[in-house]
C-alpha cells in the first residue's frame, strides 16, 4: 500500500514549483487544508528566481551554438582535398572524400592495437608508407 505521507509530500512539492499553474496550486493548496489540515497560504509576490524560469537558460542561445557536425565536415573535406599529395591519391584511391589525418589516425591506431593480427599491421604500415607517413 502507498505510504499516505507521499502524497502530502507531492502536494507541498506542486507548491514550490514554478511550472505548475495557479489554479493547480490551488487545488492542492485545498486538498492540503481538508485532507490534512495544512492551510497554506499564496505566496503574496513570486519569488525572484521563480519570477521567470527562462532566466536561468539565458547562455543557451542559438548564437552560441557551434555549427553542426555535417557542416563542418564538408568544410573539412573540401579544403583537405587540396592537402593530399598526388602519390596518397594515386596509392589509396579508395581515400577519396575521406579526411587524410583521420585515415592515417585510424592505421596508427589499427597498428597499435593488440586484436588485430600481424597480417593487418603490416597491410597498414604499407599503407602509412605509401600516404608518407
Amino acid at each position: 500500500m502507498p505510504d499516505p505521507g507521499n502524497r502530502e509530500r507531492g502536494l507541498r512539492a506542486a507548491l514550490s514549483n514554478p511550472r505548475v499553474s495557479e489554479q493547480a496550486k490551488q487545488r492542492d493548496r485545498e486538498i492540503l487544508a481538508s485532507e490534512y489540515g495544512e492551510v497554506v497560504e499564496p505566496p503574496s509576490a513570486p519569488a525572484p528566481e521563480m519570477a521567470s524560469p527562462s532566466s536561468k537558460k539565458a547562455s543557451h542561445s542559438s548564437s552560441n551554438l557551434k555549427s553542426s557536425p555535417s557542416s563542418h565536415n564538408k568544410k573539412t573535406r573540401s579544403s583537405s582535398s587540396g592537402d593530399m599529395s598526388s602519390g596518397a591519391s594515386a596509392a589509396s584511391p579508395d581515400m577519396e572524400g575521406k579526411d587524410r589525418s583521420h585515415v592515417i589516425r585510424g592505421l596508427k591506431a589499427a597498428i597499435a592495437n593488440p586484436n588485430v593480427s600481424e597480417e593487418a599491421k603490416e597491410r597498414d604500415r604499407q599503407k602509412l608508407k605509401s600516404l608518407g607517413e
